[in-house]
């Protein structure tokens, strides 16, 4: 049974934009780190990478063009400046290669990384931890892309593998991992409440073993990847008119995306209660940030996001004309009407015609279960994903990578040393601290490693 027909169209009409309260003018200012020509040489030459060579010195200096273009991207968008980063992705038609190395490295976190944990931990650390930590600036970079409604349309039949990687990391924040046990980006000490020094959190770090590190670090870019996720998931809803319906199908069919978004409604991830203090916490710019009770109803960023894409779920005709209700789908729906209060709608006001739809709904007689147009289903595979996969000997890549690639200590490696340069320029430097980098930061574990300062005494 189709959702009843009220005005809801965002056609025409200004889009609502979830973001941070002070204005772009504190960005006006902020150094270029690519400038356009060399943006589009580093574009240009981007290439796709089998799963054997991540790691390898070809695929770290990609890594290191990549970090740049995204800080580059989100500067850009935030400055409200030309965005000749996203122009050229799409001019030399390089996003199939962002989505294809987001699903090698999801892929290679998934299967290699076990087999090669044990090995590498405490050897060639540093270089594993910029293998995982490239998923968090893929992501991000996607993020700021898929935001622009011809980029979703680009993306064509390849945005099924980015609702296929959204759904699973749905999944996994909804699958019972607690990662609210762990911060991010852990600046303050919470015996004193000041900032820690480099020092300080370098002494952390050395009180546990190299294996221990990785697994943290590991959950960490988990987590990043799971709430930027959220985000590419609303931007393909929002847009989703202008992508084949093989892709609206895989979200309404396949993976049930609304019903993936409600558990993230009801016990969001990204909201905390200090056990000690009894403070509440919310995530902010991957900062765990004491929120006063005053605030705690006030929506972040995060917090936006799920409730958006429930509503172009709900409001856009090309899922209307495919989403059929059934008593689970309103069970699970009218779940999260208990949050929809006045001040809600006074942040979000699109969650009008959604209470009042959720009213009717809560009257209405539903099927128990939603008819099929046809017994026969016919499901597109996720192309990329099951070439990388499929019949794939993995312990003898993961031996094949230690002979190939792993052969250097992390004192050694050259590569370490030209990437650490990256970061120590001023340039980037100046642009990631307002939280516009992938981390809002220099990595924690990049400084700590002692990798900056060994740089910079040669």
């Amino acid at each position: 049974m189709s959702a009843p027909k009220h005005q809801w169209s965002d056609a025409g009409t200004a889009k609502m934009k979830i973001e941070d309260v002070m204005g772009n003018n504190m960005y006006s200012d902020l150094p270029t780190v690519v400038d356009p020509q060399e943006a589009e040489r580093c574009i240009e030459g981007l290439r796709k990478f089998e799963i054997e060579e991540v790691g390898s010195s070809d695929w770290m200096l990609q890594h290191e063009r990549l970090e740049k273009l995204n800080v580059q991207a989100h500067q850009s968008a935030m400055s409200n400046s030309d965005e000749y980063i996203l122009e050229s992705i799409l001019t030399f038609n390089k996003l199939d290669v962002i989505i294809h190395s987001l699903i090698v490295i999801e892929a290679w976190k998934e299967h290699m990384y076990p087999r090669l944990l044990d090995r590498v931990a405490g050897r060639n650390t540093m270089r594993i931890y910029f293998i995982l930590y490239h998923e968090a600036t893929l992501v991000n970079l996607l993020e700021v892309l898929l935001y622009h409604r011809h980029v979703c349309e680009n993306s064509g039949e390849q945005a099924i593998e980015l609702i296929d990687y959204c759904a699973r990391k749905l999944t996994r924040l909804n699958g019972g991992y607690d990662f609210r046990a762990i911060e991010p980006v852990s600046k303050l000490n919470k015996a004193t409440g000041e900032k820690k020094n480099i020092k300080e959190r370098a002494n952390e770090m050395a009180s546990r073993t190299p294996k221990e590190e990785l697994t943290n670090y590991l959950t960490e870019i988990e987590f990043k990847s799971c709430i930027a996720a959220v985000a590419m998931c609303r931007f393909i809803c929002e847009h989703a008119d202008s992508l084949p319906l093989n892709v609206v199908s895989r979200i309404t069919d396949t993976h049930d995306m609304l019903i993936l978004l409600i558990p993230l409604i009801e016990n969001p991830p990204w909201t905390r209660r200090d056990a000690d203090t009894g403070k509440w916490e919310k995530l902010v710019d991957q900062k765990w940030e004491v929120i006063p009770p005053i605030d705690l109803l006030k929506v972040t960023k995060l917090e936006g996001q799920p409730w958006l894409a429930v509503y172009h779920i709900l409001a856009k005709e090309v899922f209307r004309e495919r989403y059929n209700l059934n008593t689970f789908r309103k069970g699970q729906l009218l779940r999260v009407r208990k949050f929809i209060n006045e001040i809600l709608i006074d942040q979000l006001p699109f969650l009008a015609d959604i209470q009042r739809y959720m009213d009717e709904l809560s009257v209405m007689d539903v099927p128990e279960n939603a008819s099929q147009d046809s017994i026969f289903m016919f499901q597109q595979v996720a192309v990329e994903r099951e070439k990388l996969i499929k019949g794939r000997d993995w312990d003898a890549a993961a031996d094949r990578a230690m002979k190939e690639i792993f052969t250097m200590t992390d004192k050694d490696d050259k590569d370490l040393r030209r990437i650490a340069d990256l970061y120590a320029d001023d340039a980037l430097g100046e642009v990631m601290e307002p939280g516009i980098g992938a981390e809002g930061e220099i990595p924690p574990e990049i400084q700590a490693a002692g990798i900056l300062s060994a740089t910079s005494d040669n």
